[in-house]
């Protein structure tokens, strides 16, 4: 059997558009109580939501993966969600195929979201204080990758600044989240300040 996304929003296109993107979509109409190996996706413009400061989040989140959503997404949003604990935060009418990329990256544990935001995260966890150096069981090499990586630059902004090639970038990354028992770039800034 498939898995449920229970699916809470009160607009009949996005039902219909997660609905077509895939099997058992649920819409939801009753109070929040799911299997923890479900996914909920969460329309921010649902009716009487909680506000994502709201300790209920916590609770709900601990149990159950959670993918918010916003047919007019914004940044702070975004924050706030993810903060809360949501898993992901994407546009609600995104295109099948980065939906399908959202539920995979929520289903293998990571976190997703979009350029800007994960950009605004990694520069919020840079400011941060920085602790022992969580990276000596890198090369340093790996670690000048990591370091860059956490800091928002592109494979290929990194292969430029260290004059090598982006395969070699990528070789460096998977190393780095191999050794860090890491999935993501989320993940690696927050290991590098010292977070995680």
């Amino acid at each position: 059997m498939s898995q449920i996304i229970y699916f809470y929003s009160n607009d009949a296109g996005l039902l219909r558009h997660w609905q077509a993107t895939f099997d058992h979509v649920e819409p939801v109409t009753q109070a929040w109580s799911h299997p923890s190996d479900s996914i909920a996706v969460v329309d921010s413009q649902y009716p009487d939501l909680p506000t994502w400061d709201n300790p209920i989040w916590a609770r709900r989140m601990a149990h159950q993966r959670v993918i918010v959503v916003n047919t007019n997404p914004s940044d702070e949003e975004g924050y706030a969600a993810l903060l809360a604990g949501a898993a992901a935060y994407c546009h609600a009418a995104a295109p099948k195929e980065l939906l399908q990329q959202v539920l995979s990256a929520v289903n293998s544990g990571e976190i997703w979201a979009g350029r800007s935001l994960v950009m605004r995260l990694l520069k919020a966890v840079n400011q941060l204080p920085a602790k022992i150096d969580p990276l000596t069981s890198l090369s340093e090499r790996e670690r000048e990758v990591a370091y860059l990586a956490a800091r928002g630059q592109s494979n290929k902004e990194i292969a430029r600044t260290l004059n090598i090639t982006e395969r070699t970038v990528k070789a460096h990354l998977s190393a780095c989240f191999e050794k860090l028992n890491i999935n993501d770039r989320v993940q690696l800034a927050l290991k590098v300040n010292g977070i995680n």
